[in-house]
Order: C-alpha cells, then structure tokens, then sequence
C-alpha cells in the first residue's frame, strides 16, 4: 500500500515551477501518493493518515496568518504519533526560538542566508553513520547557503555545509515520540535541489521518516 506525503511548497521565491519537477524524482508513483499543496494547514485539516509532511516552504499562502503556536502543538501531535517531517530549506523559515516547532520538534531554525548563490560545498560529517546518509558522498552546487541555529543537544547533526563565509549545519535527524524529523538546508536553487546527490539524500531522508509507521 502506497505511503502519503504532502508536500508544502510554492512561495514567490520557491515556486512550484522550480520544485514540483524535482519532487516527482524523490517519490515513486508506485510507493507514494504525493499530495501537492501550498498550506500546512491541509495537514492539520486531513482526517487521512499522513506517513510524511515535506515542508519546502513555512505553508502560509498570502493572506493567511502565520502558523500559531497553538496549531504547531497539533502538527507536532500527528508527529508524536508516528507522522515523519521534513523541512527542507525555507521550510525551515519563520520558526521562532521559542515555538514549539524549535523548542519541541525540528531543533534547527533559519538565521539568514548568503546574499547571492554561492557555491556550497555540502558533505557528511567524518565517522557519522546513518540511513540517511546511505550513498551520500557530498556534493558541490550554486545555492542560497542557509544558517541556521540548531540545539546539538537534541538532535544527530549528519552534515555541513561550507560557503566561502561560513561552514553551517547543513542535514540532522532524531525522533519525536513515535515519529521522526529531519531537517535540511540546501535547496534553493535547481542545480541544488536537483543534484543527485541531494534526490537521494531526499529519498533516503524519507524512507527513513517514515520507516517505522507504515506496513
């Protein structure tokens, strides 16, 4: 039985034009019913079972509020309960250091970024081993480097990433209740987003979010 992912994604500078074609690489037809949506909300409202939410973007289409504190407690609920989360690169946008989706979810938050794409060199940390990083080597492209605050404390930092200004966090992992976060920066820019690196550092991020609730 397929598993199902929403993926959240398109903003004015993360458009659906730019992702959805990387996306249809990561998720097998055969394995994956992908939902497409602009609004996490469509999570919190779906009475379905969710295997995975992939947030590209923070989910909140022009002329919605931001996402509240009280509707990130029930999104991370679904989590507890087996759901996985990905936030890919802007889905990492917008979470305040005292939200729930910092303090109790993702532990990573964006800070800013470079001001042009610059080449970022993205590579697994020495002596780390994980699903995650099966068949990762490390890969090279044009992209909006992230910085990002991330509390070491709580999660498994996996890889860095390094820009002619700075090395930052670039992949970490860990579990929340019954489910299981990942987050990750690259991703801005197609070359990134569709390194074939990055597909499989996707695909793995993936199947490993969703490993333990789905038969």
């Amino acid at each position: 039985m397929p598993k199902t992912v929403y993926v959240i994604r398109d903003d004015f500078y993360h458009p659906k034009e730019v992702i959805d074609p990387e996306i249809s690489k990561v998720f097998n037809p055969n394995e994956w019913n992908v939902v497409l949506t602009n609004r996490l909300r469509d999570v919190l409202e779906s009475e379905q079972s969710i295997d995975l939410t992939m947030l590209f973007t923070v989910g909140r289409p022009d002329g919605e509020n931001d996402i509240t504190h009280e509707e990130q407690n029930r999104f991370i609920a679904r989590v507890k309960d087996g759901m996985g989360v990905m936030f890919v690169h802007a889905g990492l946008v917008l979470i305040e250091e005292d939200s729930p989706f910092y303090q109790e979810l993702n532990s990573g938050r964006f800070l800013g970024h470079s001001h042009d794409h610059v080449p970022v060199v993205n590579v697994p940390i020495r002596n780390v081993s994980h699903p995650i990083l099966e068949g990762i080597t490390g890969f090279t492209a044009m992209d909006e480097h992230y910085y990002c605050q991330v509390d070491v404390t709580s999660t498994d930092m996996l890889m860095l990433s390094t820009s002619e200004v700075v090395t930052a966090a670039c992949a970490w992992a860990h579990t929340v209740g019954k489910g299981k976060v990942v987050g990750m920066t690259p991703g801005h820019t197609t070359e990134a987003l569709g390194n074939p690196q990055m597909i499989v550092l996707m695909q793995n991020a993936a199947n490993w979010a969703t490993s333990q609730n789905h038969v």
